[in-house]
């Protein structure tokens, strides 16, 4: 008899769309809205300054990210996501009425950041939880690709909408169009999924072959925060989160400081994505077959690599290169953090212990804003770059103490 097709992958596929327009246009593209609003004189603003909007959203996120992540485990996620993506839209469409950038400063605190956070990379790893077992390494790694497609096919979308009509403009069509494409493809193929807890109340041919035997342990904050794993986990994480996140936001101010044009910029924002897209694929399939402390000291090792790169290279060709490294070592991120928190706490408090994370991840939202102060006080990377060195010396010592999956 034939086999079915499995809904999970469905699932999967719509994880990909929502993350791409929303992640890819927030956070990828980011570094392409420094550059325009650095040349706007209304706006009167600094670099330093001018990476205040995506630290202001990287904290706030951690502030919400245990209420999220509980909300996650208990309540309608294509709820949720339907809800986020209308306020990113409401973000976006309020940050192209701005006449300051103290108002973008509020509304990346306020909007854009309840939005990413009900309709980002949580949501998406948490339905790929549940959905999947036997390949849960592999479908949290695919549906994470969606914040990096979203890099490549965002970038120079931003890119040419801003060159089109400006970045005011650029703004409100994005909204729009967020609205318009993402909200009714969730609404009608997104569920929270199968019964894990009384398997015989679902459809056996909807489910993954034996996810209907599973019954995990529901983790209370009280326990997940006693656990060892736990803490190795932030502490090997976050000097890996700190470094590429804070490179990725400089690539275009490093990049004109080689005197390459915006549309060279975004190519290397699209390069990274690209290459991040088959990180998060190597990643996820090696999860489900080796020892996650062996690939994430990979990941770490290419980072390392990335930093000297770009203390050495000042060609456009070498920077291209090199981010292509750092995509390939920030695949490994959510992948790695998500089988790992799987494999040791289950599916069905998957959502609350990637919320717990995030307040104490959130360290990494300081990482641009002191890259930006190290360039201005030296007129360069250099300082800034070894420092990052110095930063990824305990994630190696951590992750020695992970206990195997």
């Amino acid at each position: 008899m034939k086999a079915r097709w499995y809904k999970g992958w469905n699932i999967v596929g719509v994880c990909l769309v929502f993350q791409a327009l929303i992640i890819g246009s927030v956070f990828f593209s980011y570094t392409l809205w420094v550059g325009e609003w650095l040349a706007d004189q209304s706006l009167e603003v600094s670099l330093t300054y001018v990476m205040v909007p995506i630290t202001t959203l990287t904290l706030c996120q951690a502030v919400v990210a245990p209420m999220v992540g509980y909300a996650m485990d208990r309540y309608s996620i294509r709820a949720m996501i339907c809800i986020g993506t209308a306020l990113v839209s409401l973000g976006y469409i309020s940050i192209s009425y701005a006449t300051a950038f103290w108002e973008i400063i509020l509304i990346y605190g306020t909007l854009i950041v309840a939005g990413v956070s009900l309709a980002g990379p949580l949501a998406a790893q948490t339905l790929a939880a549940r959905w999947f077992i036997d390949k849960r390494g592999l479908a949290i790694g695919l549906s994470t690709t969606g914040t990096s497609i979203g890099g490549v096919i965002m970038a120079p979308t931003v890119t040419l909408l801003y060159e089109s009509v400006g970045w005011r403009d650029a703004h409100f069509v994005l909204g729009v169009v967020f609205c318009l494409l993402i909200i009714p493809l969730v609404w009608f193929v997104v569920s929270n999924g199968p019964d894990l807890v009384n398997p015989d109340d679902t459809d056996s041919n909807s489910l993954e072959p034996n996810l209907g035997k599973m019954k995990e342990k529901i983790w209370t904050v009280q326990e997940i925060l006693r656990q060892p794993n736990f803490w190795i986990i932030v502490l090997s994480f976050l000097p890996l989160i700190t470094v590429f996140g804070s490179i990725q936001q400089h690539l275009r101010p490093f990049a004109a400081d080689l005197g390459v044009s915006s549309m060279q910029a975004a190519f290397l924002v699209s390069v990274f994505a690209s290459v991040m897209i088959l990180g998060k694929i190597f990643f996820g399939l090696m999860a489900d077959r080796y020892d996650h402390r062996f690939l994430f000291s990979i990941s770490l090792s290419a980072c390392v690599f990335v930093v000297f790169g770009f203390l050495t290279q000042s060609s456009y060709a070498g920077v291209l290169f090199f981010s292509g490294v750092l995509g390939f070592s920030a695949g490994g991120f959510l992948p790695l953090l998500g089988a790992i928190i799987a494999s040791r706490f289950g599916a069905m408090s998957f959502g609350t212990v990637m919320g717990l994370l995030g307040p104490f991840l959130a360290i990494s939202a300081f990482g641009p804003m002191l890259f930006s102060k190290m360039y201005e006080l030296q007129g360069n990377y250099t300082i800034a770059l070894w420092s990052a060195l110095f930063v990824l010396v305990p994630g190696f010592l951590a992750v020695l103490f992970l206990k195997r999956n």
